[in-house]
């Protein structure tokens, strides 16, 4: 497995229309901006092209998928052998991480990664806020470009705190 391999992938899935836009999240964006961290997979949020109801359905995510022969493994998809998670959205924060993902360039592939500053509200977040995730976004905090300003801001408007 070639990780460029799997971040291309993500890129076809955007300009196919599959997603409207991705953003990296979790232990593997925190790769970008600071020291690795052990995960198992790698979280892709992402903005759905089609109208969402009352349910989401990541049908076209998955008929992409088997398209290119990438299976499914319980909540995962082996893209190009990495266990993939793709997650629409879940909250506003989530949907403002996406919008605001920088594009990061690893191996010639140009990637969207959700911002350092996001992230630290991801692992703040109600849905999330586990020792491990407050541990990662303490550990993002020592980030040296971290916008400290704009960290207050998320966690502001979104009525987050350590």
């Amino acid at each position: 497995m070639a990780f460029a391999d799997a971040l291309r992938q993500l890129n076809a899935m955007k300009s196919e229309g599959v997603v409207e836009d991705y953003a990296i999240a979790g232990g593997m964006a925190i790769v970008f901006w600071t020291e690795p961290t052990p995960t198992f997979d790698m979280d892709v949020l992402v903005r759905l092209p089609e109208p969402q109801g009352p349910l989401v359905s990541l049908a076209g995510i998955y008929r992409w998928a088997e398209a290119r022969g990438y299976p499914v493994q319980d909540e995962h998809i082996l893209v190009e052998g990495l266990p993939t998670q793709f997650l629409p959205a879940p909250h506003a924060l989530a949907a403002e991480a996406i919008v605001a993902a920088r594009d990061v360039d690893y191996e010639g592939v140009t990637v969207r990664v959700v911002s350092p500053e996001h992230l630290v509200g991801l692992c703040l977040h109600p849905h999330a806020k586990t020792a491990r995730r407050r541990e990662r976004a303490a550990m993002l905090m020592e980030v040296p470009a971290l916008n400290r300003a704009l960290v207050d801001d998320i966690l502001a408007r979104h009525g987050l705190s350590f």
